[in-house]
Parts: structure tokens; C-alpha cells; sequence
């Protein structure tokens, strides 16, 4: 697809805006390794009425829709589930690390929208006892397209594809590649989406290529989304 002839201005002002949205994207990883998950979605998350209704949140097994759905699983259920960790304090002993690198980043022709992906190679570590913790290595895709809002860009769907993980201080080779969702962490932690659908099969590694990498394109609409509806096995309901 052939881009447009842009002015200068026009240029420079396009490449300012991919930097702010790596900036974006960087902060939400700070924001994640701080645990302020209901920071992240009050300042980096969109916030105009229709927007929110269309806001998702993906992983593995599904999507959160709406910024109330994604709320309750991001937010409420998370701190339930490491307010009941052993320690007095919210997050005390928890580690959540996601640095996210590569950054490929392509802003739509018409400048309203932009998609990006950045692989993750990251550490999840809770407590379990008083002297005991479970850490674990998580390698990731994390997806986003974001939305101008006011001259400022918002997450609008964001979908994190594990392709594994294993057990930190364990031989990987000796554990198994393939997690049955009943001793899968993530499985369990991510309870009951909005829409229940396997999006990343880990199965066969990358072969679903999902989600896909960016490519240029002229202006948003559902077939390049990485919302649900951007996914090739999505079906809309009756």
C-alpha cells in the first residue's frame, strides 16, 4: 500500500507521534512493574464514551470488552487474588516484570489511529508461604492499537500472546511445554472474558501468527483490529 505524499510538516509531526506512542507503551510497562493497574487505565486507556464500549483486552483464551469489563478482571480481581497472598501488604513480595522491546509501530495514513507490537520477555513472581515463592518466566507478544484522543494517544485494544513459560529455577527441558489450562497460571488468572475463544494457540509456536505484525495501512476498521473482531477465527454472535 502506497502511503501518501506528506509535507514536511506533515512528516515530522508523524514521526513525533510514533514516539509518543512508544512513550505510551514504555509507561505502561513501568506502570505494570508498579502494580498500578488502575493508573494505567485512568491515563493511558481511552476515554471517550464510544471508545470505551469498544475497549478490549486479550489473551490467550479470550477477550475483556469495555472498559467496566476490563476493569473487573485487570483491576478488581487482580487485587483481590494479591490481596489474599500471604503478607499484610497489598503486592508486598511481588515481582511483575514486563519490559516490552522491538517496537514495530505504524500510524494509519489518515494520523487517527496507529497499531503496534512489542515482544516481551518478562517475571512474574508472587509469594505462596512466609518463605516461598512462585516465579516465572513469561515470553509474550503484546499487541496494541491506539487511538488519538484530544492530540493525545490512548490504548485502545491491547492483546498479550504468551508463548510460554516456564517455572524460574527449573530446568525447562524437564517441564512441560504444553500446560493443561487447570495447572496453567495464566489460564487461571485470567477468569471469564467477555468472549471465550482460543486466540493464540501455543501449540504449534507461531504458525497462527497472532497476532500479526503491524503493516502500513490507510484507516482503521474491524478486519485490522487487534480487538476481537481483527481476529481471522472471530464470530459474532446472532
Amino acid at each position: 500500500m502506497k502511503a501518501p505524499n506528506y509535507t514536511d510538516e506533515e512528516l515530522i509531526r508523524r514521526v513525533w507521534d510514533v514516539e509518543e506512542i512508544k512513550k505510551v507503551c514504555a509507561r505502561r510497562c513501568y506502570y505494570v512493574a508498579n502494580d498500578w493497574r488502575q493508573q494505567e487505565l485512568d491515563e493511558l486507556w481511552v476515554t471517550g464514551e464510544e471508545a470505551r464500549k469498544t475497549a478490549s483486552f486479550g489473551r490467550n483464551w479470550g477477550y475483556y470488552v469495555g472498559m467496566d469489563a476490563i476493569r473487573d478482571y485487570y483491576v478488581t480481581a487482580h487485587d483481590q487474588k494479591i490481596d489474599a497472598l500471604p503478607g499484610s501488604q497489598h503486592a508486598d513480595g511481588c515481582l511483575f516484570m514486563h519490559p516490552a522491546s522491538t517496537g514495530l509501530v505504524y500510524e494509519a495514513f489518515d494520523g487517527k489511529t496507529a497499531r503496534g507490537l512489542w515482544y516481551c520477555i518478562s517475571q512474574e513472581t508472587v509469594p505462596v508461604s512466609e518463605t516461598e515463592a512462585d516465579a516465572r518466566w513469561y515470553m509474550e507478544k503484546l499487541a496494541i492499537d491506539f487511538l488519538k484522543e484530544d492530540g493525545k494517544w490512548k490504548i485502545w485494544h491491547l492483546v498479550i500472546a504468551t508463548d510460554l513459560q516456564s517455572e524460574a529455577g527449573q530446568d525447562y527441558m524437564q517441564q512441560k511445554v504444553y500446560l493443561p489450562d487447570e495447572e496453567n497460571p495464566a489460564y487461571r488468572e485470567f477468569g471469564t472474558p467477555t468472549i471465550p475463544m482460543l486466540t493464540h494457540d501455543v501449540m504449534f509456536n507461531w504458525l497462527d501468527n497472532y497476532p500479526a505484525p503491524p503493516v502500513p495501512y490507510a484507516a482503521f476498521n474491524e478486519d485490522n483490529s487487534y480487538g476481537p473482531e481483527g481476529h481471522p477465527d472471530y464470530v459474532e454472535e446472532a
